[in-house]
């Protein structure tokens, strides 16, 4: 085989000519129907806390309570998060 059988202009290409537009743009949205939409978490920033022993076994009890009611197991920061909203809330701050 010469090397002017297959040159990459005969090859079929993988890549889309720009100048030709994109018709998955041209097309109207399609309603999604039962997809639940998920809250979009806001960014959160790293901190290091030490709390006493009794606090991790308080937010695992909180964890595993959430878990069986819901089905879905919450993040530590997340219930730390609460209880500080709770506290604030408690507080008028």
């Amino acid at each position: 085989m010469s090397s002017k059988e297959r040159t990459l202009g005969t090859r079929a290409t993988i890549f889309r000519r720009t100048d030709q537009g994109i018709p998955e743009l041209d097309q109207e949205p399609t309603d999604a129907g039962d997809v639940s939409i998920t809250p979009v978490k806001r960014p959160r920033i790293k901190a290091t806390f030490y709390l006493n022993p009794e606090d991790i076994l308080a937010i695992d009890f909180i964890q595993s309570e959430e878990f069986r009611e819901k089905g879905k197991k919450p993040e530590r920061s997340e219930i730390v998060s609460w209880a500080i909203q709770a506290y604030k809330e408690q507080r008028g701050l």
